[in-house]
């Protein structure tokens, strides 16, 4: 050994938020290569208008098959999610979530047309419903 040694970085513990972090960040890597795994192990399933019995021997001889390749697809789908809560949470801390800017606060506000056509499509309670005519009062 040399005289000279490097402090190393010990590993990031399971308790620590640095851990947790580089997880959600690599849940999308993680997403395509189960999925790849899943796609790769389920294998070729019969065309379109296959005979029956061709479905069915698929379906019996790789049994097994298909039940790891669904398995490791639903798990997969929690890598997913976590990607998009992650994104969102990296999002939201840089002031970007959310699908359109926020609306401003009411006294900034233009209540133009919209609000006319809200209350356009309101009922009016003050209106009293049209009598009804019978067939006697017509004549």
């Amino acid at each position: 050994m040399s005289a000279s040694t490097t402090a190393m970085t010990p590993p990031a513990s399971v308790n620590s938020p640095v851990f947790w972090e580089r997880l959600w960040r690599t849940s999308g890597i993680q997403f395509v290569v189960f999925f790849i795994i899943a796609y790769v192990i389920y294998g070729y399933q019969p065309q379109v208008g296959a005979s029956p019995d061709a479905l069915v021997a698929f379906y019996t001889g790789n049994r097994a098959r298909i039940l790891i390749a669904a398995v490791v697809s639903g798990l997969n789908v929690l890598n997913l999610m976590w990607f998009a809560a992650a994104l969102k949470t990296t999002l939201a801390d840089a002031g970007q979530d959310g699908w359109a800017p926020r609306r401003p606060p009411p006294a900034q506000r233009s209540e133009g047309c919209s609000s006319c056509l809200f209350r356009w499509a309101q009922p009016s309670r003050t209106r009293s419903p049209a009598p009804e005519t019978t067939r006697s009062q017509r004549h």
